[in-house]
């Protein structure tokens, strides 16, 4: 498996390619934030369209794929429900690690950039959110059966000193990949 960081930015996604873009929102969150809204803002407010229109309300492990066109270097965006912000607990975080790579897997998706899962202005600590996204990424990598993988982990510049050395002991763990840095 090969981990990158990168900033959750248009301009990084830009440089980056992939087959799967992983977002998140709550429910509570209108109009939607972080790189969620940033995207929604590239794909000219389609994700809210979907929200306005209830085809998606973000309830908890609600997935929708979309594909992203030329608006975005991915061919399709997950888009997953993470419930209301007050109701999501360390547990959650966890199970909704383990719900994304699942469905990553079944996608059959090899190269993909995702966020920690609810990690901006929730009160799962940043130790506490990688333990559990370890967990979930070893898990999916057992599981594995259609060929390496790559993933982009997006996160802030003030994080990728924290996470540098955990992700990367996590790839030297699984093999095949050279942890760094992006944009």
């Amino acid at each position: 498996m090969k981990l990158r960081i990168a900033l959750p930015r248009l301009e990084t996604l830009d440089e980056l390619q992939g087959e799967l873009l992983v977002l998140s929102c709550f429910v509570d969150d209108r109009p939607l934030r972080g790189l969620t809204g940033l995207c929604d803002w590239r794909l000219n407010g389609q994700l809210s369209r979907l929200v306005l229109r209830e085809f998606v309300d973000a309830h908890w492990l609600e997935a929708t794929l979309l594909p992203c066109g030329d608006r975005l270097p991915f061919d399709r965006l997950l888009l997953v429900g993470l419930g209301r912000r007050s109701e999501f607990t360390a547990q959650r975080f966890e199970e909704t690690c383990r719900f994304v790579f699942a469905r990553v897997h079944s996608l059959r998706v090899q190269h993909y950039a995702m966020m920690l899962p609810g990690r901006i202005g929730v009160e799962v600590g940043l130790r506490q959110a990688l333990v559990a996204w370890r967990r979930a990424v070893v898990e999916a990598y057992a599981q594995q059966a259609h060929g390496p993988m790559a993933l982009t982990l997006l996160e802030p510049q003030d994080l990728h000193r924290e996470l540098l050395e955990p992700l990367a002991s996590l790839e030297r763990e699984l093999g095949d990949g050279v942890m760094r840095a992006v944009g």
